[in-house]
Order: structure tokens, then sequence, then C-alpha cells
């Protein structure tokens, strides 16, 4: 019995037509971002007009009043109005799209999840983070063009995993850096706090938690570049064994649908290395019984995805190969179980 469905064919260009959506809307506000934050005016010093650019509590001359400068101030100008008006348009665009979405009832992304998501893509182009645990699930199935069943996805958390190999940058309205704990206080929900000083868990008043895990550290006093706080009252990713080979692990980088019907970007591993890595999970001794089952279930049902839907991520010899030899023989031995050996990485002339 399959743990997912097919989507139909409806659902599936509504779901493209609201990712479209969404690459064009963080394109633009990209470029806003980067070329039309703050304001441009004149201002007067010294009985002369000067033209300021202002960021925040930041200003900058850009030089006297001058034929020059007024073209400055005028593209500026005519810049920001037209960005704007592109992020509106694509802002109504989104909006209807999300109606018909709630129309067809596809919703998938737990709402809170999805605004995390998307605020860290706004404020951190390049953060580096990737969604691991049940979450990840909504990637694959829309990698494969299907839904997983219902149980399969719940859950009252999502787990970030930071690469501290390199410092995260998340920047502020203002162009000042920002630490995780204030964005998400600022941009998703006021009321979720962390779980005493420099704690790895933000937890808001109905109970949702936002987890940050990072890799631990070989050796444990290594000093990792990223594994700081951003801010002095910042959360701090908790080390974990057993994720450094999944930080390593090639990406998926999707654009997902939330239970409002909006759009979220959504990195995590490839499918086969959730998989893997889900397997081991569950094999840990100390591992809860009822989260081990649990893992294990999620393990197969990607498993069969990538079989059945998913012929670009091969669960070949080669790929076995490259994970860590405990995990890579837990894997091979539940394909073997299931009559489907590991195919070679060579054609089968």
């Amino acid at each position: 019995m399959s743990n997912f469905n097919d989507l139909d064919e409806r659902t599936v260009r509504e779901r493209i037509n609201q990712s479209q959506n969404w690459e064009a809307w963080i394109d633009a506000e990209d470029t806003r971002r980067h070329s039309y934050m703050g304001g441009m005016n004149w201002e007067t010093r010294n009985g002369k007009a000067y033209l300021y650019r202002r960021i925040g509590k930041i200003g900058k001359s850009l030089g006297p009043r001058t034929l020059e400068t007024e073209v400055i101030l005028a593209a500026f100008s005519e810049g920001k109005q037209r960005i704007e008006q592109r992020l509106a348009r694509l802002g109504d665009q989104m909006n209807t799209q999300a109606a018909i979405l709630r129309g067809l009832r596809h919703t998938r992304l737990p709402e809170t999840a999805a605004r995390v998501l998307r605020e860290m893509r706004i404020h951190g182009r390049n953060h580096g983070a990737r969604v691991v645990g049940t979450n990840a699930l909504y990637a694959y199935e829309t990698l494969a063009g299907v839904i997983f069943e219902e149980g399969m996805t719940a859950t009252g958390d999502i787990d970030i995993l930071l690469d501290d190999r390199n410092r995260m940058r998340l920047i502020a309205d203002t162009k000042e850096a920002l630490g995780i704990t204030r964005l998400i206080q600022e941009k998703v929900d006021k009321t979720f706090r962390p779980h005493g000083p420099n704690g790895y868990r933000l937890t808001n008043d109905s109970g949702y938690m936002v987890e940050f895990i990072r890799p631990l550290p070989r050796p444990f006093s290594r000093q990792m570049p990223g594994a700081a706080p951003l801010e002095s009252d910042d959360i701090t990713a908790v080390p974990l064994d057993g994720l450094q080979w999944l930080v390593n692990a090639p990406e998926v980088d999707t654009i997902v649908i939330d239970a409002r019907g909006f759009p979220a970007p959504l990195i995590c591993p490839d499918p086969r290395h959730f998989a893997a890595h889900k397997l081991w999970v569950a094999s840990l001794t100390d591992r809860e019984a009822g989260k081990a089952m649990r893992d294990r279930l999620q393990a197969l049902a990607v498993i069969d995805l990538i079989l059945q839907k998913l012929p670009q991520f091969p669960l070949d010899d080669a790929f076995i190969a490259n994970l860590p030899a405990a995990i890579g023989a837990l894997l091979f031995d539940e394909l073997k179980s299931r009559g489907t050996p590991p195919k070679k990485g060579t054609p089968d002339w």
C-alpha cells in the first residue's frame, strides 16, 4: 500500500503558477533590497543642497545638487516606484492563486513554518540553512507531483540544519545585521521565545517549535565559524552527531505550498540522503520507540517515492558507496529485503 497519491493535472498546474509567482516576486524583492532600500532626497548643509541616500539611521551624501545628482535622484525615484508597483502586482497574483489552491483543497506546509522560511530567504539570500526532518517531505512530494498521507507529514515543529562552517548573514530592512530570534519575533510571531539563554529552540504561544541544529564538530572542542549566535541574546544551534555528512549532501531547492495556499522556499538534502539518515536514526538504541517507528516509516515512504517517481535520484552502488559505512549498510539491506538491490552505477548494456 502506497503512502502517497498522485496529484491531479489541475492542481499541478496551479502549483506551478504559484511557484512562478514566488520566483518573480522574490527576484523583485532582491532588487528592491539591493538597490532601492531607504530613501533619497535633498538636504541643506551650510545653505547648499546635497543629495543624501538614507537607509535607517545611516545617511550618505552623494554630492551637491548638480545635473548629475538630479539624474541620480530621478533614476532612483522612478526605479523604486517601478519595483514597488511590480511587487504589489505580484502580491495580488499570489493572493488570487492562494485562493484557487485553497479552493482545490491543496494546502500543505504549516503556515508558521512557511513564514519562517520566507523571512529567512528574504533577509538572507544565501543563508545556507536546510530543512531536515518531517517537513522535508513537502519538498519531495513537490518534486514527484504527489501528496503524502496526512499522518506521514503531521508535526508540530520544524528542524533547521545550519552549516556552521560559515557564519549566517541575516540583514534587516535597515541594512543592519539581524539575529534569528529577532527576525522570527519581528516578522513571524512576537510570541516566540527561546528556551533559556542561548537555547536552540523557539516556541510560540501555540506550542509550535522552531529548532536549529548543526553538526557535532570533530573534535568537540573545535570552534566553528558559524557556531556563535548572531546577536548576544540570540539562539545557538545545538550540535548533534550524525549531521556532518547530511550537511555535505547535495540539496534540493523547491517551492512548496503552505497551509493557506501561499508559496514557500524549501531547501533540504536530496531524498536519498533523507531516507538513509532516517533509517540510521531509527536504528539508534537510545531512540524513543515511537519516534524510531515514525523515522523508519518516513524513510520507507521516501524510498518508495524515489523508486517509483524520482529516477533522477538513483539508489545505486555509487550512491551507497559514498555514504558512511554503517548508514550505507542499512540502506543496502533495506533495498535488498524488498527485492530491489542497488543498481550498478554503469549502464547495463
